[in-house]
Parts: C-alpha cells; sequence; structure tokens
C-alpha cells in the first residue's frame, strides 16, 4: 500500500474514532437533559433543581448551566436567585 493510501486510512479511522466519542458525548448529554426535565419537558425535574444548585455552590456560569440544560439562560438565572 502507497504511503499515501495508509495515511489516509489512518487519518479516516482517526476520524472515525472521534465521530464516536462525540456520539457517546452527546447521547449522555441527552439523558442528562431527559433526567433534568420532567416528562413534558416544561419544567426542570428535582434532579435538574438540583443540579442547578450545586452547579451554583461550585460557581458554574449561568451560560453553561442553560446550555448543558437546554433551557434560557433567563430560567437559570431565576433558579439561582430562588436558591
Amino acid at each position: 500500500m502507497p504511503p499515501e493510501r495508509k495515511a489516509i486510512n489512518n487519518a479516516i479511522v482517526e476520524i472515525t474514532n472521534a465521530l464516536d466519542k462525540l456520539q457517546q458525548s452527546s447521547d449522555i448529554l441527552e439523558s442528562f437533559r431527559e433526567l433534568a426535565k420532567t416528562e413534558s419537558g416544561s419544567r426542570l425535574s428535582e434532579f435538574g433543581r438540583n443540579f442547578i444548585t450545586i452547579a451554583k455552590l461550585a460557581g458554574m456560569k449561568q451560560s453553561v448551566v442553560a446550555k448543558m440544560l437546554d433551557i434560557t439562560p433567563g430560567a437559570v438565572s431565576q433558579y439561582f436567585s430562588k436558591r
């Protein structure tokens, strides 16, 4: 096999592995979001509210928490101010 072809094959393997890791991370994040919201998805579950409390205590930025939970920064702000 020519060296160029071997390099291309190695790159394809690396890209495939990276995509697999991204998919796993995406699946974990989706599961996390499902736990954090009620079945209707319109409110935070007890888990989600507890996560926000812990995130605030840990000094996490509200924008990061909002992205993790897939909710608006304003909603996170309301929970931050309550806790």
